[in-house]
């Protein structure tokens, strides 16, 4: 029996570099099928392709036993293909269902001048929402919902346009552990209606949890195509990097020395209350906790983007009863945050620009930049972090795994002493987590500490000496890595006690 929807030999090139070459992907209704791969691997390019976003140079795209033809995005739609990106494409000032049924209101049939038929679109809006289980309202303002509530109405306008697959790019991106179990749920409903999920990764824990079906990409080549029961987790990741991973967590014990940043007793604004902790020399200090349990809060008054704050921080034996990121930078506290953000870097400068933005006196002689200078020093972190042949290179073009390297590369040149890194390899791929891995043991190597704050459990247990677990503003418990299970981390982060 054929399949539901198959690419047949699909190729695609931008200038000279090959991203997809005779790829051959098949899915099938009511399944998800999880497309794996590292950045570059070519995943996107192909979901784009089949979405209309791209025009594949050779192969050809069937549905249900026929050839079809998609040049754009609209014909994709019309043969029942919806995306859904990273980033949210709704308006946010608009309610749910005027998103959902945005271009194509129902009309009122029976009057003239035809007017939109309101009620009907909100009838169809709740019934959706009902069947899914989601406690909103139809009318609910798109901007009052969290981001995995913005992906649900997605997902919703998306079947109300009676999608026969939809793709889901790196769904779980910025969500919590609770929003990617209710997305989970909402996934298996929307498959008992027979719709055909796609599932771009790279998280391999959750392909485990939600996948019938698994293709892997490298290098724009399918290395491996099976269901998910028949593959184990050191195969994926075998077929994905090409290379055995013996142990994706390269924690080296390292010998802790003085106390690096001690915190008595913060708060700010009823978000933070009554925090306590302190980090050496060498350490890492992971910070977890779910969505809105302030660990973002904690790294922004930290680095004096939020004040004033009651408490105090500590820093080289000084007390601080007030924080700027200047004071904090002057005294080698440096605040690395995710790729997503507007903080990190100048998209349109070049690689060693990057670098050396945040030192510029190392490599300029009375006032003026010696740009010998800052090559070398740039060249020498560009060549140890991987990270390209060109330091000249635009930082826009590069990955997210290597746009991350970027910035710690900044703060490595900046000698930072204490660096908080906030979800250090949120969305990059697994080849690249173990580079950061390995910069993160070469910064602790030199003396440096680091406060990690991270919603990715097994990346806190693998990489961190002690882990604090955040719940409503208050560092619930603290562990120390050998005491530390997913389950007792949970049950703190969900508000648990110590009994």
């Amino acid at each position: 029996m054929g399949h539901f929807l198959e690419m047949r030999k699909i190729s695609k090139r931008f200038n000279d570099n090959m991203v997809l070459s005779e790829v051959d992907f098949a899915a099938d209704k009511a399944q998800v099928h999880a497309i794996i791969g590292e950045n570059g691997a070519g995943k996107s390019t192909l979901m784009k392709i089949l979405s209309g976003l791209f025009l594949p140079d050779s192969g050809e795209i069937w549905m249900d036993g026929e050839p079809i033809s998609i040049q754009n995005p609209k014909q994709a739609q019309e043969h029942g293909i919806a995306m859904i990106y990273q980033e949210i494409r709704l308006f946010p000032d608009l309610n749910i269902a005027e998103n959902v049924f945005m271009r194509r209101e129902p009309l009122r049939t029976m009057r003239w001048p035809r007017l939109i038929d309101w009620d009907q679109a909100y009838r169809e809006t709740e019934k959706l929402l009902q069947y899914l289980g989601l406690p909103l309202h139809a009318r609910a303002i798109v901007k009052t919902l969290t981001i995995a509530q913005q992906k649900f109405v997605e997902m919703i306008k998306a079947l109300s346009h009676d999608a026969k697959i939809i793709i889901m790019d790196e769904p779980t991106a910025a969500l919590t552990e609770q929003e990617i179990e209710l997305l989970f749920k909402v996934i298996k409903d929307v498959k008992k209606l027979g719709v055909s999920i796609i599932y771009i990764s790279h998280r391999i824990e959750e392909i485990q949890q939600i996948a019938d079906k698994v293709t892997v990409l490298r290098d724009g080549e399918v290395t491996q195509s099976a269901l998910s029961s028949e593959l184990d987790m050191t195969a994926l990741i075998q077929a994905m990097v090409g290379r055995q991973l013996e142990d994706r967590y390269p924690k080296l014990k390292v010998k802790h020395g003085k106390e690096a940043l001690r915190v008595e007793k913060l708060g700010f604004n009823g978000r933070i209350r009554n925090i306590s902790l302190e980090v050496k020399k060498g350490e890492i200090l992971g910070i977890t906790g779910l969505s809105g349990s302030g660990r973002r809060t904690l790294a922004k008054v930290l680095f004096g983007i939020h004040g004033p704050y009651e408490g105090e921080i500590h820093m080289n034996g000084k007390a601080f009863k007030a924080m700027s990121p200047h004071i904090a930078k002057s005294h080698g506290l440096c605040y690395v945050t995710g790729i997503t953000s507007e903080e990190g870097l100048i998209m349109n400068a070049s690689i060693s620009e990057n670098i050396v933005l945040p030192n510029l006196d190392r490599v300029s002689h009375a006032g003026f930049l010696s740009t010998g200078r800052e090559s070398e020093y740039a060249r020498d972190l560009i060549d140890r972090l991987e990270i390209s042949a060109d330091e000249k290179e635009i930082v826009q073009s590069l990955s997210g795994g290597k746009q991350k390297k970027v910035i710690l590369a900044k703060w490595l040149f900046a000698s930072a002493k204490v660096l908080i890194m906030e979800e250090p390899t949120a969305g990059i791929d697994i080849a690249s987590k173990l580079d950061i891995y390995n910069i993160m043991n070469e910064l602790v190597l030199s003396g440096a500490s680091i406060i990690m704050i991270s919603s990715d459990l097994p990346e806190i247990m693998g990489m961190s000496d002690r882990i604090a677990v955040m719940y409503n503003g208050q560092i619930r418990k603290t562990f120390l890595k050998e005491e530390a299970t997913q389950a007792g981390i949970l049950y703190f982060a969900s508000g648990g006690k110590d009994t």
